[in-house]
């Protein structure tokens, strides 16, 4: 019950907290803009691409999303939606009504749904149910999952209650035909090239660039307990055949849930699919959290940027441009996750996120003044410095020791470059040595502050990274923490075997 109350009291946090920003930062962007248009003859650039960009932004991400909930909502509502641009917002408040919801849930059954439908209301969903015919007496029933196989994680085999719940977690075997999971141990599925060639072609490319996938296989026998749990990079069409022989009739007795996550830029998609001896149960959500907040990142910068023109022109609204790219700025701190991870995680990467993006963005803005196109240059030059440290520390690794970072498709799939020391080095050493060029081209106060405050940030931020690791929990690279989370979305979409 405690737990309960735990998990409504934090998602309706969250729900109103990211509503109540949203407002927030509606007003000071729209207030930034007012100030701007009076001072505008010191003000122009920076009212011209504020303007563009959330006139641009706003138009396509509303436009966005009434399409993908043209046929889910009236189609009044969605044209006046996208005329105020407040689809966002609606989407925000359709949270916090699930939220309400859950506080005034009548029993613990509809308080948890309700909680789990706020979780996850950002969401476009999909799912179905198909019942299997009923079965008669003399069909036999057995395990897709021999125990000698699965469980045989260690040389005792007296305690049958330690081999029944040991398992580890296999390479899912996957027809190259039909894309359909095969449960024969005799078969060697598809296994990846290690070679140096490899290395760039393959892991880098999903390392950094380009949708990634991830797929879960999970065998429950009648007790409930995990009998099976295998991975791949490759996303199955289906579960093993559920008759496992017809002569005579055999059917498989053991509850499957395959589930397949897949992630781009701006968007989640996580396909579950659950069977057992009576029915089978699909549930696709696409999360579009992440895509509500997109605009926040370039919004800072361009705020960030029309607080240095302020100060240069000695403005009067230098507290309303430091609101407007704080409160800016935290929307996206608050929004860059994922929607099943913990809070603790995400507080744990906000210092990481100042010190090196936030910094980073000021620098930009900093240089800005002596010309745009120093700008491109500061940009391509920081991320060109990065990849080639990510490229150094793989071929280094794998020429030295033989070892191949970020082998493992779970490794792959959530590979964050922020917490990559090779890559943060690379792009702190570029940084750092433009804002030394920034203050010897053009010294003043404004520029020394500035050089003062890239270095001790990234210095700061290369040693918090040393220790963050140890505060992550990465609840979501523990299997059961996955299979947990796809059953909390199947009983937010009132789906369940």
């Amino acid at each position: 019950m405690s737990n309960l109350r735990t998990l409504v009291r934090m998602v309706a946090a969250e729900s109103v907290g990211l509503a109540l920003l949203w407002l927030t930062m509606v007003v000071l962007h729209i207030s930034a803009l007012i100030v701007g248009f009076l001072d505008l003859d010191a003000m122009l650039q920076f009212v011209i691409g504020f303007t563009s960009y959330l006139f641009i932004t706003h138009l396509l991400l509303n436009g966005w999303l009434v399409r993908i909930y043209w046929e889910k909502i009236s189609r009044l509502r969605a044209v006046l939606l996208f005329v105020t641009f407040t689809f966002p917002l609606y989407l925000l408040l359709l949270r916090v009504r699930h939220a309400v919801a859950a506080f005034r849930g009548r029993n613990q059954v509809v308080a948890r749904r309700e909680a789990l439908k706020a979780r996850y209301a950002i969401s476009v969903e999909n799912s179905a149910v198909v019942e299997f015919p009923p079965l008669s007496a003399a069909v036999q029933r057995t395990s897709c999952v021999p125990l000698s196989v699965e469980t045989s994680t260690n040389d005792s085999q007296g305690d049958c209650e330690v081999s029944l719940r040991s398992w580890v977690v296999t390479e899912t075997n996957v027809d190259a035909d039909s894309k359909l999971i095969k449960m024969s141990s005799d078969d060697v599925g598809l296994r990846e090239p290690k070679s140096f060639s490899h290395l760039f072609m393959s892991d880098l490319s999903e390392l950094v660039a380009g949708r990634k996938t991830l797929s879960f296989h999970f065998v429950l026998d009648a007790n409930n307990d995990i009998i099976h749990v295998s991975k791949t990079s490759t996303l199955p069409n289906g579960l093993p055949d559920r008759v496992r022989n017809t002569s005579p009739l055999t059917i498989c007795n053991d509850t499957h849930y395959l589930i397949n996550l897949s992630q781009g830029i701006g968007y989640e998609v996580v396909a579950i699919a659950a069977r057992n001896e009576k029915s089978c149960v699909t549930v696709t959500q696409t999360n579009l959290s992440s895509f509500l907040w997109c605009y926040t990142l370039y919004s800072t910068a361009l705020l960030v940027y029309g607080l240095l023109v302020n100060l240069r022109h000695n403005g009067r609204a230098t507290g309303l441009y430091h609101a407007g790219w704080m409160c800016t700025a935290a929307a996206w701190l608050l929004t860059c996750r994922g929607v099943d991870e913990p809070w603790t995680d995400t507080f744990a990467k906000i210092p990481l996120r100042l010190c090196f993006t936030v910094c980073r963005i000021f620098l930009m803005c900093g240089v800005a003044m002596g010309g745009l196109g120093n700008v491109a240059i500061l940009y391509l030059s920081a991320k060109a410095a990065g990849y080639l440290a990510l490229v150094g520390e793989l071929v280094y690794k794998k020429l030295r020791r033989n070892v191949r970072p970020w082998g493992d498709v779970v490794d792959r799939y959530f590979f964050d470059k922020t917490l990559v020391m090779s890559y943060q080095g690379g792009e702190s050493v570029v940084c750092c040595g433009w804002a030394i060029w920034c203050h010897v081209c053009r010294p003043s106060e404004h520029s020394f502050a500035l050089l003062v405050a890239v270095l001790l940030c990234q210095a700061a931020g290369m040693i918090y990274l040393n220790f963050v690791r140890r505060f992550l929990k990465e609840p979501l690279k523990n299997p059961v923490r996955i299979l947990m989370m796809a059953k909390d979305r199947m009983n937010a979409a009132e789906k369940s075997i």
